[in-house]
């Protein structure tokens, strides 16, 4: 469960929103579940007259009664609003749990007050899934007591996400969210970049580039070669210098390449995740010399010129080495030393495939290798992982898939679904190992990943035309993705963000 905390000054204007349409018209039913007092005397009624809307007036009256009474002494951005949102493969609860959710995370949160202070008001409304498909419930609350006190808030954002970990095991709810518990942490997208890959039909930028720039890492053996390798695959990539000395990096950005005459969008490394940040990835080779500035611009990768026999050769000696892998995982104890290692490089392995075979960036590979990479991020303050024979093993892996490229028909797209079979086995080999290590938030994300690719270990599933052939001659497009489905709703992190006008 994931909580996003936002604060304003006016509840009216929360209400209407929180009432209204919502940005991708998904307030198809919005009504209260919890609040402060009974929700059938709280709940606001629908106007008959203006187009059959709400009347909010008298449930803003109430929240903000405590307020007008605190006058002077109370808090400026006192309406305090959390959305807690699931994600999608959790599926939907009902409005009963819902309510329960809501009246115990206010209560832990403190709002509800004690035998020494009053309580705040408060309100929980749903209106069906976010445009991202999560089920999600919003906490209004006004910070006055009942009595006009103002309630002042210390580390309440920190607090939330406490308390969803607590609510999650009281209410048998899934752990997905690594970020909890001191791993580097993801960013989110935004209201525009989320609002621009529905308008186009495509996967946000930010997902695309955090993909690529991870495929590239996958066997990279030095700072230079994953440059390159970014390159190689169509980025554009910028260094970003010191201050005092043009020629140490510090920092990088990506970018895809805009159609047209459009400008590029760039993103710094740590904003498309916080294992993709300059420093974190520097950690692969501590003991290296770092490249200059000149060097990041020049570095250049060539293009593969293997022949179709020998791309399918190459498929199937990857096949083969990922299926002895998994059994080696098997057998590979949860407190092993290699198991950072291998959990990175499994990741990155899984994007290498999701790059290969979803270059649009849509489809459950690339959901899943999203998924394996918040499993397997790193601690925030962490040293290098150990070395790893079986992460050497994916790196190498990594590498021939790097070099055969993207398949050019039918007939090597049925090979190269060998690989993505092999691929999903290895993941549902690190999800049971990673819930074998007791790290529930971690072991959420690697089962999330393996759901989305159980499909293709089903009996009888499709295996043919599932992995894309890129069209012949001109540019490569973004393509139409014909994989089949997650067992469950698609998985998102993101929480919908909430203005207050």
């Amino acid at each position: 469960m994931i909580p996003k905390v936002t604060y304003g000054s006016r509840v009216r204007g929360l209400l209407e929103y929180l009432w209204g349409p919502g940005k991708a018209e998904e307030h198809v039913d919005p009504h209260l579940v919890a609040g402060y007092d009974d929700v059938a005397l709280l709940a606001p009624e629908r106007r008959e007259r203006d187009g059959g809307g709400w009347s909010l007036e008298e449930l803003a009256a109430r929240l903000d009664a405590p307020q007008i009474a605190a006058g002077e002494r109370g808090v400026r951005q006192y309406v305090w609003q959390c959305s807690l949102s699931l994600p999608a493969q959790e599926g939907q609860l009902d409005d009963a749990t819902w309510g329960r959710i809501a009246s115990r995370f206010v209560q832990e949160m403190g709002f509800t007050g004690d035998a020494e202070r009053a309580g705040c008001r408060w309100i929980a409304v749903r209106h069906g899934l976010s445009a991202k498909g999560n089920d999600h419930v919003h906490l209004v609350v006004t910070l006055a007591t009942e009595d006009g006190a103002p309630v002042w808030l210390r580390q309440d954002k920190r607090r939330s996400q406490q308390v969803a970990d607590l609510l999650e095991d009281e209410f048998g709810l899934g752990k997905w969210t690594p970020g909890r518990t001191g791993a580097t942490k993801r960013p989110e997208l935004n209201r525009p970049e989320v609002d621009r890959a529905r308008h186009s039909g495509q996967a946000p930028d930010r997902e695309l580039l955090r993909r690529q720039v991870r495929a590239a890492l996958a066997g990279a053996g030095s700072e230079a070669e994953w440059v390159a390798r970014m390159k190689g695959a169509g980025l554009l990539v910028a260094a970003r210098t010191a201050a005092k000395d043009p020629n140490q990096v510090v920092g990088y950005a990506v970018a895809l390449r805009p159609a047209g005459v459009g400008k590029p969008t760039w993103y710094a490394g740590r904003s498309l995740d916080g294992d993709l940040s300059l420093p974190q990835v520097r950690k692969r080779w501590p003991e290296a010399e770092r490249p200059s500035a000149g060097q990041w611009k020049a570095a250049d990768s060539t293009e593969s010129n293997l022949r179709g026999e020998d791309r399918m050769a190459v498929w199937r000696s990857s096949a083969a080495a990922l299926e002895a892998i998994s059994g080696r995982l098997a057998g590979m104890a949860p407190d092993s030393p290699q198991w950072p290692a291998v959990a990175r490089a499994s990741a990155e392995l899984l994007a290498r495939v999701a790059a290969a075979t979803e270059p649009s960036g849509q489809g459950p590979m690339s959901r899943a290798a999203d998924a394996l990479a918040r499993a397997a991020a790193p601690p925030r303050r962490a040293p290098a992982p150990a070395a790893s024979s079986v992460a050497r093993e994916l790196g190498r892996v990594a590498d021939a898939l790097l070099v055969a490229g993207h398949a050019r028909d039918g007939g090597e797209a049925a090979v190269l679904l060998a690989v993505v079979v092999q691929a999903a086995r290895l993941v549902v080999a690190l999800a049971e190992l990673r819930a074998a290590q007791q790290q529930a938030h971690a072991a959420g994300a690697a089962a999330a990943a393996a759901a989305y690719l159980m499909p293709l270990l089903q009996s009888g599933a499709p295996l043919v035309d599932q992995v894309h052939v890129p069209n012949q001659g001109g540019p490569p497009q973004r393509p139409v993705h014909t994989v089949p489905g997650p067992v469950r709703p698609r998985v998102d992190p993101n929480v919908e963000r909430d203005p207050q006008r």
